[in-house]
């Protein structure tokens, strides 16, 4: 999918979960609108992983408007906490790659094929020899 077509399908999602909002009788205040863009640009897995980002845009943004704000967005589907991720098996096929982001802000982005070449030597370490095929991993 192209970069254009991407954010286009992505403009359509915000609209229809401000549409959303709106239904519930829920005002789209300037921080609210922060915190939704932070959620798609970027692949948070809690609150305050989201908190910190918004906080360098918007330094009187509370936390706890961030966790209201993921609440509604886990009622809605939108954003899931407390859930472990999974990783299909098109990793195995080199379909997939990840992005690492450390605590230091450190980003290194891995192909599938890298990322398999990672799982493929770990398991080995553990004593799975051969070309372990791996139906899924779970990450906690």
């Amino acid at each position: 999918m192209r970069d254009d077509e991407r954010l286009i399908r992505v403009a359509r999602e915000k609209d229809k979960i401000l549409d959303l909002f709106r239904s519930r009788g829920m005002r789209i205040t300037k921080q609210r609108r922060l915190i939704l863009d932070i959620v798609f640009e970027q692949e948070c897995t809690s609150c305050k992983e989201i908190y910190y980002r918004a906080a360098k845009r918007d330094k009187n943004i509370g936390i706890a408007t961030v966790y209201r704000m993921v609440n509604v967005l886990s009622e809605l589907g939108v954003f899931r906490t407390n859930t472990p991720y999974q990783l299909d098996h098109a990793y195995q096929t080199g379909a997939h790659g990840c992005r690492v982001i450390l605590k230091n802000q450190c980003e290194v982005e891995l192909s599938g094929e890298e990322l398999l070449g990672v799982l493929t030597e770990a398991l080995e370490r553990k004593g799975c020899e051969g070309s372990p095929e791996i139906e899924r991993v779970v990450l906690m």
